[in-house]
This record gives structure tokens, sequence and C-alpha cells, in this order.
């Protein structure tokens, strides 16, 4: 049996000020949250899953602060730091994850998933994008060749800084929006990155997973046509 709307053309979320995008912040969030008007927004799993983003981060900073209290500014920025290698597997992790899941799937799906993936791909462009530009700014600017427009430069990369920053966070908590594909996806990415790592977390993907069976009728074999 078909979900109906599997092969449903992808559509946005409607015309929307776009004096909005102006804020980092509002501009992660729109490009690194799932956003398929037919996916299924289950309340009690994504509490969870911001839940679990939360804890995460809390538990970094804690273990940051506890045994590196010494060194100030390694305290401050590891939390960072782990946040973005998770940030990088991430990257790695997802689009082979796509890869075999739209392989997997019935060949008639294949075009619809294909068509979904769009919005996975502008998360990851979003957060390797902004990242890319720091770098290059800031080792461009440490040879001075920038100076005529130094203040549009320095607007630039700070509205850069904070839009990476969300978009780091949005795309970790979102598993960069892999949702908009399938709803089975975030869950079982989450399991592939943190295999043998905290018992928690594959607790509550497996839980995820349950719930949309149960609750809204989702499983993998449904999603793969199969």
């Amino acid at each position: 049996m078909t979900d109906a709307p599997l092969l449903a053309p992808y559509q946005g979320r409607g015309s929307r000020p776009w004096a909005a995008w102006l804020l980092p912040p509002v501009a992660a969030r729109r490009l690194c949250r799932p956003s398929r008007p037919d996916r299924i927004d289950d309340r009690a799993t994504r509490a969870v899953q911001r839940a679990r983003a939360a804890a995460g981060f809390v538990v970094i900073l804690g273990v940051a602060l506890a045994y590196q209290v010494a060194d100030a500014v390694e305290a401050v920025t590891e939390p960072w730091v782990q946040l973005i290698q998770n940030c990088v597997v991430l990257v790695l992790v997802v689009p082979v994850g796509l890869v075999l899941f739209v392989r997997a799937a019935r060949p008639d799906l294949r075009r619809g998933y294909l068509r979904r993936a769009r919005g996975p791909l502008c998360a990851l462009l979003a957060v390797a994008g902004s990242l890319g530009f720091i770098l290059v700014v800031s080792a461009t600017r440490s040879g001075n060749s920038f100076r005529g427009s130094a203040f549009w430069l320095l607007f630039l990369l700070t509205w850069m800084i904070f839009f990476g920053l969300g978009a780091l966070v949005n795309g970790v908590a979102n598993v960069f929006r892999t949702a908009d594909v399938h709803e089975v996806l975030p869950p079982l990415v989450s399991v592939a990155l943190v295999w043998g790592g905290p018992l928690t977390v594959t607790c509550l993907a497996l839980w995820e997973l349950r719930r949309l069976r149960r609750g809204h009728g989702l499983t993998l074999r449904r999603a793969l046509g199969r």
C-alpha cells in the first residue's frame, strides 16, 4: 500500500515577508527546519527532539565546565566545538542516508523523494556556505585585502556568524530537515549517527519510530513501498 501524499510535489509554506529573512535566527530557522506541508508534525515527537538537542548541549557544557574550568576560554568554546563536530558528522551521514533510503525505496516512489530532498540540501548548503564564508573572509582579512569596504564586510561577517550558529543548532536539532523527505528518516539518521554511543539517543529514536507507526501508520517498510 502506498502513501497518497508521497508523490505529491514539494511545496513551500507560502509567501512570507522578505524582511524577516534579514534576521539571522529567522533565516537559519526557516532554512534548517522541516517545511513540507503534508508532513506529520507530531507535537510529542517535536518536543522530545528539542529536549534531546537541549540536553545534549547542556551535558557538553557541563562536562566542559567541570573538567576544564582552569581554562575559561576552552571551557566556553568546547560546547561549540562539539556542536560543530556533530554537525560535520551529520553533513557526511545525511547525504549517505538519503541515497540509501531513495535507492531502497520502490522505483515509483524515488522521484517524489528526490524532489523532497531539496529541503535537506538547503539546510546542508546553509551550514556549509556560512562556515565557508566565515573561514574565507577571516583568512582574507588577515592579509588586509579589504580596505575600502571594511564596514560592510564586518556587518556581513557578523550576520553570517549569527546565521551560521543558528543554522548549526537548527540543523543538528532537526537532522538537516530529513523529515521533509520522510518522517522516518530523522530517527534512523540519529541512530546511525550515535550507534555505539549514548543508549538514550537510540531509545528515543526507537520510541519516535514506534510513535510514528502506532499513531500515524508511518513505517520504514511503507515509506519504501515494500
